[in-house]
């Protein structure tokens, strides 16, 4: 047993490995994000920057390049079919009005969830309690939203070459078409990798890297989750969006079904949607888990060494019945017992009623509006 009067002011701290508590002024530090995104900084290669720049406020390159091109994309070609033909896909499908608009909400989420992501690491201290901050703070790669662009464009054009190439489907689907598949989707599916890269770091990196990293828990936290409910909360806000999305989805690829009856949608479409919905929640999952078991990792690891300074100022530590503290240690032991109650009644995310109710609502219905689109 070691003697009180070896007890100094390390003995129940992390050798200086933890978080350090600074003073707090009366001014916080600025926590805007204003960093370009991948998209801010296509717009502005292509001239956007330039429009926004001449525009009142701060409007970002990704917002006037995405207005200007799906109004652009949107009313050229369903102006030119309702010339040609006296109809256009949006009467002949009300729901696809929700195409725009999702794009539109799409560019403003990615915006919203980055700017909520910086703010979180800095309610968090990353930059302080972390060895290497950076990993955290600047969670999306560079290389992810261009990795995905590439990606889905290459699928798109080898859809082209699989229907013929270029030439086919001008002849088949019309300049419409054409210019569907060469114009307007490499426009959307850039908004498109966008959105997904910010994302999959939010709800992926992000809790990978922290369980990779130093950062540990904030145990002294007063809502007991360890300080981890910003980025807890903000994983399941980036969920929504993506619930969001796939409603509308499934409302735009259902809607015949909605307006005539005797219509049937194919197996593929049906697949596809199911394929989609499991890979949303498998990002969740994988997200909430992560953070679950970072939580869990850490509340094991301080019991564990708040253990073994318990057990070095007592005596016989396994044997309840010659248990004894002299009184000397009588101090450090009720504040290892302190501290080891307070980790102890951490809570490990998500951990309350509400917030598995709120994801297991977010996660079922967009297949309960799919399948309940399909089965009128």
């Amino acid at each position: 047993m070691n003697d009180g009067e070896n007890f100094s002011s390390d003995t129940l701290g992390d050798g200086g490995k933890g978080p350090v508590a600074e003073a707090v002024g009366e001014t916080e530090p600025a926590v805007t994000f204003t960093e370009d995104l991948w998209l801010d900084r296509l717009a502005r290669k292509i001239g956007f920057g330039w429009i926004s720049e001449q525009l009142p406020g701060e409007i970002p390159p990704s917002y006037v390049y995405a207005v200007v091109l799906i109004l652009a994309v949107e009313i050229s070609l369903q102006g030119r079919s309702y010339l040609l033909t006296g109809s256009a896909h949006v009467l002949e499908n009300p729901f696809f009005i929700l195409q725009p608009i999702g794009l539109l909400y799409a560019v403003y989420g990615s915006r919203a969830l980055r700017k909520r992501y910086h703010k979180v690491m800095w309610e968090m201290n990353i930059s302080e309690r972390a060895t290497d901050p950076e990993r955290l703070i600047h969670i999306v790669p560079n290389w992810l939203p261009w990795g995905m662009f590439v990606a889905t464009v290459g699928v798109t054009y080898v859809r082209v070459l699989s229907l013929g190439g270029p030439l086919a489907v001008y002849q088949d689907y019309g300049l419409s078409g054409f210019l569907g598949f060469t114009v307007a989707n490499p426009i959307w599916l850039s908004i498109a990798a966008q959105f997904l890269a910010v994302y999959l770091s939010v709800v992926l990196l992000a809790p990978w890297r922290l369980w990779k990293s130093d950062v540990g828990i904030h145990f002294l936290d007063p809502e007991r989750l360890g300080g981890l409910r910003p980025l807890g909360e903000l994983i399941k806000h980036a969920y929504y969006y993506l619930v969001a999305g796939l409603i509308a989805v499934a409302l735009i690829v259902y809607e015949p079904v909605l307006s005539d009856p005797t219509v049937e949608v194919t197996a593929a479409t049906n697949l596809l949607f199911t394929l989609a919905w499991v890979g949303t929640i498998a990002t969740i999952a994988f997200g909430v888990f992560v953070l679950h078991r970072f939580m869990h990792r850490e509340k094991r690891r301080e019991l564990k060494r708040l253990e073994e300074v318990r057990q070095q100022h007592s005596d016989n530590p396994w044997d309840i019945a010659r248990y004894a503290v002299s009184q000397d240690n009588q101090d450090i032991i009720e504040e290892v017992q302190q501290r080891m109650e307070i980790v102890s009644g951490t809570r490990e995310y998500p951990a309350t009623f509400s917030i598995w109710s709120q994801l297991l609502l977010s996660i079922v219905l967009p297949k309960a509006v799919q399948v309940f689109v399909a089965s009128i």
